[in-house]
């Protein structure tokens, strides 16, 4: 190896060594992305049905009565950070609030940290209270807990 070889190796070894710190100072972020792309599944909990399910202006779908988990929505490119999630209300004519706009009450923000490795899903649930839950996972999601007894409460009334 040459005199002006061996300079160029180390003068490239020594430069990439003083990134190091920048690099690691930035904890990952340096490259990363600021958005996701997940499979979308939407479960509703709502006593009636909801169309035009929308999480930041894109439509992930609707859903019966108490329904959700069979559709499912793929490669939606959704921003960490603050999100956005509304629905329409459905039903028979005459019920309260049929057709409006409801926005989730609770504030829904999707961060880097909260989304396990290898997560392929993204879970909606929409709750009765206008509130909703993002749940994560590599495989299709399942009912969130909170979901599981407002269903079993549903089963128990023989609806």
């Amino acid at each position: 190896m040459s005199v002006n070889t061996r300079r160029k190796f180390f003068g490239s070894l020594a430069g990439a060594a003083l990134l190091y710190p920048f690099v690691a100072s930035c904890k990952g972020n340096l490259f990363m992305s600021n958005e996701i792309v997940l499979s979308v599944v939407l479960f509703s909990y709502v006593d009636r049905p909801i169309f035009d399910v929308l999480l930041n202006g894109s439509d992930i779908g609707a859903a019966i009565a108490y329904g959700g988990g069979g559709g499912i929505m793929t490669g939606e490119t959704i921003p960490f950070g603050p999100q956005k999630l509304s629905w329409c209300l459905g039903g028979p004519e005459g019920m309260p609030r049929n057709g409006d706009t409801v926005i989730a009450k609770n504030a829904l923000t999707i961060s880097r940290h909260q989304v396990p490795p290898n997560s392929r899903y993204l879970g909606v649930h929409i709750y009765p209270d206008d509130t909703a839950e993002f749940t994560f996972s590599q495989y299709i999601p399942e009912v969130s807990p909170r979901g599981e007894t407002i269903l079993a409460e549903v089963r128990k009334r023989g609806r």
